[in-house]
This record gives structure tokens, C-alpha cells and sequence, in this order.
């Protein structure tokens, strides 16, 4: 007979002291959003009743950044996969001088911290006429998540067996049916999860839109940070936005969770 293996009290009453401490901000916020302006100040934990009213002025006022903030985001991720995977897929297939060194070269793109960048982005976009339009906000959302696209999504064609690569290359198969046919779908957990992180990365960017953006363009982060003034703080309506904010995303990574463990697991175990 196999035996239980005792889990140890202690570990188990540390794990959850830890998550709970993980989760206690997403709570607050998600208590707050239902929230009246009475019950923030009085500091009642649980809204007694559940208000909608904070959602409701939310969407009314700023339902227009919430769009831009989708559509910046879908298009970008969508530009990131267009140019991703066939450049992870040459770096992985093909032989050439100093591969090694241009596949640095696209990390090493990555490793700036965009706070850096966002003044010659400001100037780069006002001198072509994309400052504060969508098609800028793009472009550069497309620069910045690149390398770290490409760098993972090369990791993921590298586990395609050569074999596999070759013996359609014998069939008479063109590097763009390979790429098609059996690259992509043999790599589609990978594809996955760049497209999940492109989006999270996209979706939640804050520091870009605040230099690139004014009002056409602004996305539903800027929003976030609109609620604060010199004197006042509008807590509520501030929870109900983040709560906005969140849900999308956390929606995505539920119903794609799969194909983000089994991508980032690939290779693990051989």
C-alpha cells in the first residue's frame, strides 16, 4: 500500500500567509470598486451594498481610452507575431556569420529601460506626425516587445527537430511552407505565449503613452492616474478602473493557461 506523504503544518500555513499577502491589494481593489465615497472614508471593508454607480461613471467618461487601450493592444501584439516568427524561425534554421552575435544584439534591445527611450520616441514620432495617434503608440509598442519576442519564440523553434525541417526540405517544401506547416504549428505553444506576454505588456504599459500620448491616443493606464489631484484622491471610481484594467487580462491568461505552462515548461524535460 503507498503510503500519504504528511504535508507539514507549518509550510502549509506559510503558503497561505503568503498568498493571502499576494492577493490582499487585488481585494482591496476589488472591495473598494463597490464601493461608495462614505464607505472609503469610514473604511468599511465590505461594501454593504453592491454599487455599480463607480463603473458606471468610469465607462460613461473614459469609454474611448478603454478603446484605444484594446485596439493598441490587439494590433501590436498581431504586429509582434507578424514580425516574430519568421525571425525566430531564421535564427533558429538558419546558419550564418555572427548569428550568435545579432541574437545579443536583438536582447541586448531589451534590456533598456524604456524610460531611456521615451524622449527620442517623443521626438521621433512629432517629427513623422504620429504623436498622440494610435499608429505611433503601434510602432512603438511593436520596437519595444520585439527582442524580448523574438528571444523567447527562438528558444521554442530550437526544439523543432532538424529532421522534421529537412525531410520537408527534401519533399520539395519552400522555407515559407516549412515555416507554415510545420514550424508554426509545432511551435504554437510558444506562439502562445508571446502573444499572451506581448498583450500583458501592451495592455498594462503606463510610462510610454504618458510621453507619447495628449488626448487622442491617451489609453485607459493614463486614466488610472487622472484620479489623484493636490487635494483629493477619488479611491473608489480610481478601484473600479483598475478592476477594469485587470479583468481583461486575467480572462485571457484563464482561458489560454494551457498553452502558457506547456510553452514555458518546453524543453524542461527530454
Amino acid at each position: 500500500m503507498l503510503s500519504r506523504k504528511r504535508h507539514n503544518p507549518f509550510l502549509l500555513v506559510l503558503a497561505g500567509v503568503l498568498t493571502l499577502l499576494n492577493i490582499s491589494p487585488l481585494l482591496w481593489i476589488g472591495f473598494s470598486a463597490f464601493k461608495t465615497r462614505l464607505e472609503i472614508f469610514t473604511q468599511v471593508i465590505v461594501p454593504r451594498a453592491l454599487n455599480l454607480n463607480n463603473f458606471s461613471v468610469i465607462l460613461q467618461n473614459n469609454l474611448p481610452f478603454l478603446v484605444n487601450t484594446l485596439v493598441v493592444s490587439v494590433v501590436a501584439t498581431l504586429g509582434i507575431l507578424m514580425v516574430s516568427i519568421p525571425a525566430s524561425f531564421a535564427l533558429s534554421a538558419f546558419a550564418f556569420k555572427r548569428k550568435r552575435n545579432l541574437e545579443m544584439w536583438i536582447l541586448s534591445t531589451r534590456m533598456m529601460p524604456p524610460i531611456a527611450a521615451a524622449l527620442p520616441f517623443f521626438f521621433a514620432l512629432k517629427a513623422i506626425n504620429l504623436f498622440d495617434t494610435l499608429a505611433g503608440l503601434i510602432l512603438v509598442y511593436i520596437g519595444v516587445n520585439l527582442p524580448f519576442a523574438i528571444w523567447l519564440l527562438t528558444s521554442f523553434m530550437r526544439q523543432i527537430p532538424s529532421e522534421t525541417v529537412e525531410a520537408a526540405r527534401v519533399d520539395g517544401c519552400t522555407w515559407w511552407q516549412v515555416l507554415r506547416s510545420i514550424a508554426f504549428p509545432m511551435a504554437s505553444s510558444g506562439v502562445a505565449t508571446v502573444a499572451v506576454f506581448s498583450a500583458i505588456f501592451s495592455w498594462n504599459e503606463l510610462l510610454l503613452p504618458l510621453f507619447l500620448t495628449n488626448r487622442g491616443a491617451k489609453t485607459f493606464t493614463v486614466v488610472l492616474t487622472e484620479f489623484q489631484g493636490q487635494t483629493n484622491t477619488v479611491w473608489e471610481q480610481m478601484s473600479a478602473g483598475a478592476l477594469i484594467q485587470i479583468i481583461p487580462i486575467v480572462v485571457m491568461t484563464f482561458f489560454v493557461q494551457r498553452y502558457i505552462v506547456s510553452g514555458l515548461t518546453m524543453g524542461a524535460i527530454k
